[in-house]
């Protein structure tokens, strides 16, 4: 796969996994694929090298006459022309922007608002007992001035904000752990805490698909 660029001609059989992202030329009949590191149905997925029709044609995920670096063929032979590779295939999009892009989670937003604010006020207490030193009647040199005014800044700093905060999301974590949740960040417990509605659409993973009776009246 290392050696492979676009518009390189590859056969794919049973048992094999597609090493880029490729356009099915021809196939046999009942060619299925298995799209699971993709779309996450563990169901495989029937592809033929015609186009899908449809008004609005389908989307390029829809389509079912292209294969995806890191599937695999379930059933039959397929002649394929690579149009990706490397990065530039659908899985290598998908790393990258996990690499790149982290949202911030609310308890991040708010600590660094809290923090903000805290540096304000430190400030303003600061200059203002610098200003009450040189205003008063009694003159202090310079150092004691601003030793004054270094310690009225570093006596707003919360030095048990971040060791408290990390002690009750521990906690929490603690508490989830009794419910067989795992936690692989503890700042994603307070995320959690602000889910209202979650929803999932993996029928065939998280569900089966089918309807049964529970109770008969």
């Amino acid at each position: 796969s290392e050696d492979l660029v676009p518009g390189d001609v590859v056969l794919l059989e049973a048992g094999q996994r597609v090493p880029a992202d490729v356009r099915i030329v021809d196939c046999t009949y009942g060619a299925l694929a298995e799209s699971s590191a993709i779309t996450g149905e563990s169901v495989p997925e029937k592809r033929t090298s015609v186009p899908a029709a449809g008004d609005p044609p389908p989307t390029i995920m829809d389509a079912t006459n292209v294969l995806w670096s890191g599937t695999s063929v379930v059933q039959g032979r397929l002649l394929c022309v690579v149009f990706g590779t490397g990065d530039d295939t659908l899985l290598g999009q998908i790393a990258s922007k996990i690499r790149c892009s982290r949202t911030r989670s609310s308890l991040e937003i708010q600590i660094e608002h809290f923090v903000h604010l805290i540096a304000i006020v430190a400030t303003c207490v600061s200059a203002l007992s610098l200003l009450a030193n040189l205003l008063a009647p009694q003159k202090e040199s310079m150092a004691t001035m601003l030793t004054n005014a270094a310690t009225a800044f570093f006596t707003q700093v919360p030095e048990g904000l971040m060791p408290t905060v990390t002690l009750c999301l521990m906690i929490a974590s603690q508490k989830m752990a009794t419910r067989h949740v795992l936690v692989r960040r503890i700042d994603a417990v307070e995320t959690l805490g602000c889910v209202g509605i979650l929803c999932s659409d993996k029928t065939g993973t998280l569900t089966s698909g089918n309807m049964t009776a529970t109770d008969i009246v």
